[in-house]
């Protein structure tokens, strides 16, 4: 007879509750597809290195063939061969030989950034500074490099390349320097009745 009334105090009291998942890393704490994401990503900037690596020791052939590029991968720059692209290995090899970059340097990527979705896509994107060593001559380069990668049967390869040089806008004069411009409405005369 009591069981009635607290079979339903009972199914209220756990309807009133909420069910809350167990957050992963109570679960599992190295998942299995994040780990395997990261690993992407190393890999791809270890390719981005050593390409920036190549193009600083002058090794053009070196640098193209690091990226493993498909024979349909669209290459294309700001300022290289006209704005027109290329594909394929040879079109990343003329793209690098269109540089004209400083041999014997030393390369920096201080902003690499590499993202991998995890489904067999990558990109990654930086600036690629080409210092001459001291006494080499040249004039220090900075490039601007993105990519586009797919992971083919395990490996790697590049299908989408852009090269270009990063532009360095012209300095704004000091305020003092800008000659104020005149304002033509404060310079009319006043009009009468109005």
């Amino acid at each position: 007879m009591h069981r009635a009334p607290a079979l339903a105090a009972a199914l209220l009291a756990l309807s009133a509750c909420r069910v809350e998942p167990t957050p992963d890393e109570y679960l599992n704490p190295r998942n299995p597809a994040q780990v395997e994401r990261r690993e992407d990503e190393r890999e791809i900037a270890a390719r981005v290195s050593a390409f920036s690596e190549a193009l600083a020791r002058g090794g053009q052939a070196d640098a193209g063939s690091v990226l493993l590029a498909t024979p349909a991968a669209h290459v294309f720059g700001i300022g290289l061969n006209e704005g027109r692209p290329r594909f394929g290995p040879l079109g990343v090899a003329a793209a690098i030989a269109d540089l004209e970059l400083p041999q014997g340097a030393v390369a920096r990527t201080p902003d690499l950034r590499v993202q991998a979705d995890g489904r067999g896509l990558a990109w990654f994107a930086t600036h690629v500074e080409v210092l001459p060593v001291v006494g080499a001559g040249g004039e220090p380069q900075r490039l601007r490099v993105s990519g586009v990668f797919i992971q083919r049967e395990g490996d790697w390869r590049l299908v989408q390349l852009h090269l270009s040089r990063a532009e360095t806008p012209e300095p704004t004069p000091p305020p003092d320097a800008i000659a104020p411009r005149p304002n033509p409405a404060l310079d009319a005369a006043p009009r009468e009745g109005g």
